[in-house]
């Protein structure tokens, strides 16, 4: 899943800062059940937490 630079500052800012973590060209919330990395790819942010949520859920 991809979306906008503004999208996604939008939920950081919905967020405790507390489990933020920022590297140059990522950003790592530490979720409740588990880290989500967001990766910058081209003008977008984009994370694989849904795959890997729907594969946790069908347990593939």
């Amino acid at each position: 899943m991809c979306i906008s630079a503004e999208a996604l500052a939008v939920f950081l800012n919905l967020l405790s800062a507390e489990i933020i973590t920022t590297e140059p060209g990522r950003i790592i919330v530490d979720a409740t059940e588990g880290a989500v990395h967001w990766v910058a790819h081209e003008d977008k942010w984009c994370t694989m937490g849904p795959e890997f949520e729907k594969r946790r859920r069908l347990d593939l």
